[in-house]
């Protein structure tokens, strides 16, 4: 919603863009700052009344004391609620409008509440930002620490920025972090807010410096504030999800959604304009889609504009910035606090924890809402309807992604299951090297350098001029030194040097005479600031001094030049600068060489046109010396063609043959230069050699002299080997690498038998023709031209130059789909997860879900090699093969090598577990574990059978403390073997079962509402019995116990009378509390009574000197209380008691309730108009 941007007092506030906004928690926004078109950088700060919606002048403090800062833009700041005080760092300034800019180092604080700017000093630690500009400052807070947070930005004398800052208050000091990870190295023009329920701030977007050029970024970094440690996030995210690269744009933060608005973007795209990122799920919301219902129209594109959150209404505000034009309006946008809630059909389904839910009627949709995946169906439920409800994509919070796809550490060891080892990010593997698990161990970057000549300043740290990188110098002392470094382009002062710098790195401002560097151009010059840039192709375009100039058409194209001439018609003379507009001071000229000036001739002035002169003798022309003859005339001069040339149809002078050139091209007057493959004296006769090769003569068309395009033969008719094609007619040969999809650099005849195939393949004479079969296909690839997967294998991009990889079945399966990679032969009771793109798994490929899902009566994480595991209830007997049907009756074994997997789900929470395994034949190792990724099934190569393995994160640190689990292991002896097993987390291995286990879980060790525990039957091999197989049987028992009565009822009446001495407890607070209560109400009543009105009154009670008859307006009040509308009153009048000195009580106070009378005098009115106008002054 735009707010009445067309009021008189919006139009007082000048466009600006690169200022500051920030909101304070009584509804008023602080906008501080910006450049305007028309007055350049502006230090004002403006009040913006969120309530009524207009503009407030702010009258700052000017006393001589008080400082200001100086007019800037593209600063940094933000607002500290605590202190009620906005702080601002650097910026762009200059003093006027045309010269330089400046880059800015000061600090200042304004105090909202005495509206007065103070420069904030170091407070002597020594240590303070470089100058910067396009950078973040954010306010952090957490529990026990207030600070600013200072992150990016540049400036053209000390570069890029690589180090965050951070300014504490309590300390009033800056200091500086030694932050590790893959966080950008520079950047500029992007935004940071900071998130309170991670502790961490997120920076987006902007100009990252990546090799010492600028590229417009989309990613998204966290910095966590407790590690100092960056993270990636948008390597979590896949390509298509992330917005399009922006610098200059705003964001603010909720409490789920960190809101993005605006920015430059290239190509221009309106429907890039807002957007929202979820924390919890790492993925970003386009809040601009057709789908979601809007009041109002959208907001349009801008850039460089400010926004902030109002604390109270949670109303974002947009003021400023840069769109078609300049801005100056003010734009609300509200937002629900459940965004789901923004879409109205099914299409909400795709957003990260949004459900729909809908009451159908006869097939068709009545009502239909979203809502957030924490909330209930907003819709209420209809008779003879049935409600449709979709859940939502939940998400846990934690990054998700294949290991192998991590490229640092600290993103690496943030991804569950995954470690950092030798330069790598593996899963589940064993490490032969230095292994990290977590973000403290990855190691520090020590080279941390934007440039040559940041890098120079660190110690053991070098500069590859080849990379653009700084890197730890492996030589006992880098030879780089800041001289060898190349000179940055603000130490140049003019555009010829300035554009002939190394690789073209700078740029030059015509409009602030300023060389600037490519890698901050963009904010730099935003607005148009810089005027016209020149690069190093318009080096010829460099502003020169008039005395450069030597001829006069030359010199009066520079408006600013004019031309002296000498007598005569050669043109001579000299350029000198169009304001001394003569040449009678010449001579005095400093900037000119009086030495070949000639003092015995007068010189003339010529400013419009110039002098008559001979172009052809002094030669001033432009004519080509070959083809063209220069002509004067009275006017200027004429270029002719030459002998042997004509004029062509773009006005050049080309070469005639008279004998033609059919197949070649005319260079020289009667000379052709033959086309390939064509000789003759005018290239009309082709050589016998088919397109690829030139031949002797016209006499020798078949002795072809050099074979080209891949061919060989008398008359180049056959293909090199290693190549395949027909080259006969013009036909191509193509490299074998090629034929094969680049999985194979070999082919032969199609018809070739593979025994005919030479041994060493350097004897093969001639590339096949047409049709060939390629040899040794790489890749897991299979086909005459590679085109196929090896069975087991497949390829998922179509593309045939892609690999094939094997098929992603989780170790249950070994073939699939050669085109998808669906469709794998799932074994050991496991199935494919379904497919679809509205359900929850849209985000993954359909090849990655394969044999991921346990069949119904299977629980487990059937993924990298692990199992589904058969439930088993309280006295349920299984057979080894896990089917209880014809366990009885016609029982299966278990053959050696195979496994069963139990999962045991207790049944009762207070009784212990008895697990019983009798094996009636055979032998077994028995495994348990209270997690079912505990276990993992592996090929034994050696024996052919599979063996049971323990995963990587239990199997590193066994028994240790790093590891909660306790792993030991048991023999079985006897014909009964019991283990009682008191670990909380266990991890049991029992060898060589031939009879009886039984296994005992004491309840009061183990959390049975919480625990499930997963068995694991390996039949073995028995050496000295012929019955290898296993037979048996598995349950396990919870006996329940009898209730003891005199314990039930003693806890029971236990708990009565506490209950009962709770409730008397609280009657006698409640009787406190209503007595102090009253109390109170007392004294303020007191309190109320005493703050009336009173005066004091002199009462003369002697005896009257005379007795007077009474008057009816004699009597009069001492107090007068009137009523509201006026109309009646309570009066207070004094009464006297007859008995003269007798009575006990002589005068007493009387009130009483009187009505106004129209007729009432003048007097009587002064009472109703001032009380203390009769009453009696103080004794």
């Amino acid at each position: 919603m735009r707010l009445a941007d067309n009021l008189e007092h919006l139009r007082k506030t000048l466009p600006r863009f690169g200022h500051s906004l920030s909101s304070d928690s009584r509804g008023s926004l602080w906008m501080f700052g910006g450049y305007s078109l028309s007055h350049g950088p502006l230090n004002d700060i403006r009040l913006f009344d969120t309530r009524n919606s207009t503009w407030v002048q702010v009258t700052v403090d000017s006393t001589p004391d008080a400082k200001m800062p100086r007019g800037r833009y593209f600063h940094g700041a933000d607002i500290v609620h605590s202190k009620q005080a906005i702080y601002v760092f650097g910026g762009i300034t200059k003093t006027k409008k045309a010269t330089k800019n400046r880059t800015l180092e000061d600090f200042w604080q304004f105090d909202i509440l005495n509206q007065r700017w103070s420069q904030v000093g170091n407070n002597g630690y020594g240590i303070w930002p470089p100058p910067l500009f396009g950078h973040t400052l954010t306010y952090y807070r957490n529990a026990t620490t207030e600070s600013l947070i200072l992150i990016g930005g540049v400036s053209p004398q000390d570069g890029f920025l690589n180090t965050v800052w951070e300014y504490k208050l309590d300390k009033e000091a800056w200091f500086f972090w030694r932050s590790k990870g893959n966080g950008p190295l520079g950047i500029f023009g992007h935004s940071t807010i900071f998130y309170l329920a991670t502790n961490s701030l997120y920076v987006f977007g902007g100009f990252e410096l990546r090799q010492q050029r600028s590229i417009l970024s989309n990613k998204l970094y966290v910095l966590n504030y407790d590690t100092q440690t960056w993270t990636d996030l948008s390597a979590m995210s896949h390509p298509d999800n992330l917005p399009m690269g922006r610098y200059l744009h705003s964001a603010v933060t909720t409490e789920t959604h960190m809101i993005v608005y605006g920015g430059r973007i290239y190509p221009w795209n309106i429907n890039e304009t807002l957007y929202a990122y979820s924390y919890n799920c790492n993925q970003w919301i386009t809040l601009m889609s057709s789908d979601i219902t809007k009041v109002g129209d959208y907001p349009t594109q801008t850039y460089a504009q400010a926004m902030t959150l109002e604390l109270n209404s949670d109303a974002i505000y947009v003021i400023g910035g840069w769109g078609t034009d300049i801005q100056c309006s003010v734009l609300q946008i509200k937002l629900p606090l459940d965004l789901c809630s923004l879409w109205l059909n099914r299409s909400c389904i795709k957003i990260p924890e949004c459900e729909y839910c809908a009451l159908e009627f006869d097939n068709s949709t009545m009502l239909e809402s979203c809502f957030s995946g924490t909330k209930q169906c907003p819709l209420e439920d209809i008779v003879n309807t049935k409600k449709h409800l979709n859940r939502a994509r939940s998400c846990t919070g934690q990054l998700q992604n294949e290991c192998s796809e991590m490229k640092h550490c600290t993103t690496c060891t943030q991804v569950p299951e995954c470690q950092w080892c030798d330069g790598m990010c593996l899963k589940n593997k064993t490490c032969s090297g230095v292994s990290f698990t977590s973000v403290e161990q990855c190691p520090l970057n020590e080279c941390r350098a934007t440039d040559c000549i940041q890098c120079s300043q660190l110690s053991g740290c070098e500069w590859d001029n080849t990379t653009l990188q700084c890197y730890a110098s492996k030589r006992d002392k880098a030879i780089h030194t800041i001289s060898s470094c190349r000179t940055p382009c603000s130490h140049f002062t003019n555009c010829t040097s300035c554009l002939e710098n190394y690789k073209g790195f700078c740029r030059w401002s015509t409009q602030l005479g300023e060389c600037i560097s490519e890698t901050y151009q963009p904010i730099y010059c935003a607005g148009g600031v810089c005027g016209l840039v020149l690069d190093k192709k318009d080096e010829h375009k460099c502003p020169e001094p008039c005395s450069s100039f030597k001829q006069c058409s030359t010199c009066l194209a520079r408006s600013h030049c004019g031309w002296c001439a000498a007598p005569g018609v050669l043109g001579e003379g000299v350029c000198i600068d169009s304001a001394k507009k003569s040449c009678d001071k010449l001579f005095e000229d400093d900037t000119l060489d009086i030495q070949i000036l000639d003092k015995n001739i007068t010189y003339s002035w010529h400013y419009v046109k110039c002098p008559p002169e001979n172009e052809c003798l002094n030669n001033h022309h432009h004519c080509d010396p070959v083809s063209e003859v220069c002509e004067d005339k009275e006017v200027g001069f004429d270029c002719v063609c030459g002998r042997g040339y004509n004029k062509s149809s773009n006005y050049a002078c080309t070469p005639v043959c008279t004998q033609g050139c059919v197949w070649g091209k005319c260079v020289e007057p009667d000379k052709c230069v033959c086309d390939f493959g064509y000789v003759g004296a005018n290239c009309s006769i082709p050589c016998q050699c088919n397109g690829h090769a030139n031949c002797a003569g016209p006499d020798k068309l078949d002795k072809c002299l050099d074979c080209q395009n891949n061919t060989m033969g008398s008359q180049c008719d056959k293909c090199k080997p290693y190549f395949v094609g027909n080259p006969k007619d013009g036909g191509k040969c193509i490299p074998c690498n090629e034929y094969c999809n680049g999985h194979s650099a070999i082919c032969v005849p199609k018809h070739m038998k593979d025994s005919d195939v030479p041994m060493d393949l350097n004897d093969l004479k001639e590339g096949p023709v047409d049709e060939a079969r390629c040899i040794g296909c790489a890749n897991l690839t299979a086909g005459d031209r590679c085109e196929d997967c090896i069975i087991g294998n497949f390829r998922p991009s179509g593309n045939y130059s892609d690999k094939c990889r094997p098929c992603e079945c989780h170790g249950h399966g070994d073939r699939c789909d050669q085109k998808t990679g669906e469709q794998c032969n799932c074994q050991n009771n496991t199935e494919s997860e379904p497919c679809s793109s509205n359900g929850k798994n849209a985000a993954q490929p359909c090849w990655m879900l394969q044999c991921s899902k346990c069949r119904d009566g299977y629980i487990g994480s059937p993924k990298d090699g692990q199992q589904c595991y058969k439930q088993l209830s309280s006295h349920m007997r299984l057979c080894f093969d896990a089917k209880q049907d014809d366990c009885k009756i016609k029982p299966k074994p278990l053959n050696p090598g195979e496994m069963m997997f139990l999962v045991i789900q207790p049944r009762f929470l207070n009784v212990n577990i008895r697990v019983i395994i009798d094996v009636t034949q055979g032998e077994l190792n028995v495994f348990m574990s209270t997690a079912d990724n505990t276990f993992k099934v592996r090929l034994n190569n050696s024996t052919g059978m599979n063996d049971i393995d323990f995963d990587m994160q239990y199997k590193q640190w066994e028994n240790t403390s790093r590891n909660e689990h306790y792993i030991f292991e048991k023999e079985a002896t006897g014909l009964r073997t019991y283990i009682t097993v008191e670990k909380p987390k266990p991890i049991l291995r029992v060898k060589g079962l031939k009879d009886r286990l039984v296994i005992i879980l004491p309840q009061e060790h183990h959390n049975l509402e919480q625990t499930r525990f997963y068995i694991v039957l390996q039949a073995l091999e028995p050496e000295d019995k012929k019955e290898k197989a296993a037979y048996g049987i598995v349950f396990f028992q919870q006996d329940q116990l009898h209730i003891d009565l005199f314990v039930f009822f003693s806890v029971f009446f236990s708990c009565f009378f506490l209950f009962l001495a709770a409730c008397v407890v609280a009657w006698k607070a409640k009787q406190a509390a209503d007595v102090r209560r009253a109390r109170r109400r007392q004294v303020n009543e007191m309190l109320h009574m005493a703050k009336r009105p009173f005066a004091r009154v002199t009462l003369n009670l002697g005896p009257r000197p005379r007795v007077r008859p009474w008057l009816p307006n004699d009597v009069r009040p001492v107090a007068v209380e009137p009523t509201g509308d006026g109309l009646a009153a309570v009066i207070t009048v004094f009464i006297s008691f007859p008995g003269g000195h007798s009575p006990s009580v002589r005068l007493a106070l009387a009130s009483s309730l009187i009505l106004h009378d129209k007729q009432v005098n003048t007097g009587g009115r002064a009472f109703l108009r001032r009380r203390s106008a009769h009453a009696a002054p103080p004794i």
